[in-house]
């Protein structure tokens, strides 16, 4: 007995089935992924700052303490933050220079609206990257090393991460002769 393909794999063999037109369900589902670990990023970055912050204050602050950053924070910190990182260069390192990140994922004939919101997610996606991890660096590695090392060590990792980042998306490398 077989069993006859659904309506989408007639259409579209080997492809997920696509949902309006331009973006697949596996790009949907991959995308909520990633926004979910960008969210979990900024929190326990903005937990860490607030942290690092308030000790910085010394005797005044007595809100928050360096247990206020629970373990898990700090393992949530560094696990997620080098899985986001890791994102940003791998995107990056496929992408053309001057082209839109992801942009692989549409189909061959995609929508304005998928298209819109492809730029729009992926530069938001981008931007917030780059700002919790500059917050990092510069609170966290430049003006309060060691008061949360969570916070300094991704702060000083960041910056490595971003200048492979750019070196990854412009394509820069060594020319040999």
């Amino acid at each position: 007995m077989s069993v006859a393909p659904c309506k989408a794999q007639k259409i579209m063999p080997n492809k997920s089935p696509v949902v309006r037109k331009g973006l697949s369900q596996k790009t949907i589902f991959g995308g909520v992924i990633a926004v979910i670990l960008l969210g979990l990023y900024v929190y326990t970055v903005i937990v860490a700052l607030a942290v690092t912050s308030c000790l910085a204050k010394g005797e005044e602050c007595t809100s928050l303490t360096k247990d206020s950053f629970t373990s898990g924070m700090s393992t949530t910190l560094a696990m997620v933050g080098g899985l986001v990182s890791a994102l940003v260069i791998a995107e990056l390192a496929i992408t053309k220079p001057g082209e839109l990140p992801v942009a692989r994922a549409l189909d061959e004939n995609p929508t304005a609206q998928s298209e819109t919101i492809l730029k729009i997610t992926t530069s938001l996606y981008l931007l917030i990257w780059i700002i919790f991890g500059l917050l990092a660096f510069i609170i966290g590695f430049l003006q309060y090393p060691g008061f949360l090392q969570p916070l300094t060590d991704l702060g000083q990792s960041w910056l490595g991460l971003a200048v492979a980042a750019a070196y990854a998306y412009l394509g820069i490398n060594q020319q040999s002769g």
